[in-house]
């Protein structure tokens, strides 16, 4: 991975000396290497890796799950129409992911459907830490679940 694309915060693997791990990036150096912790049961360790050895996690189904998000199947003359819509709500935040292509966010969304909807569908992450950066970008306060 190049550096430039991860920032503080960020969820990514570490290919450590014996094992893969998911890891979340505390620092970002400009020489390529980076300062991340690690998860161990109920230990945290710390460590520093160049690039090289990080990869992206793939946004996947279950991530989405175990961070609040739910399949939102229409019904329409009784077909099942947008399989592939998830959506979210995150705080006073309401986030349609589909998976056949973009992303829709809502700020201030309840349930009468007040608030502002995104005019702009942003494109589909494909990882963790891009879905990191879309969410600070649009202001969504969502610290990402990582098992």
């Amino acid at each position: 991975m190049d550096c430039k694309d991860l920032m503080i915060g960020d969820w990514v693997k570490v290919e450590e000396p014996t094992e893969t791990v998911k890891a979340r990036v505390l620092g970002v150096h400009k020489d390529g290497v980076i300062n991340y912790e690690v998860f161990y049961s109920c230990v945290r360790a710390t460590g520093q890796i160049h690039t090289d050895y990080v990869s992206p996690i793939p946004l996947t189904e279950e991530i989405l799950v175990n961070n609040g998000f739910e399949k939102a199947y229409t019904k329409v003359h009784g077909i099942m129409v947008d399989e592939n819509l998830w959506f979210g709500h995150i705080g006073a935040d309401y986030v349609e992911l589909r998976l056949e292509g973009n992303v829709a966010i809502w700020k201030d969304y309840d349930e009468k459907a007040d608030g502002l909807y995104s005019n702009y569908l942003f494109p589909l992450p494909t990882s963790v830490h891009e879905l990191q950066h879309l969410f600070r970008l649009c202001g969504v306060e969502k610290e990402l679940v990582i098992d």
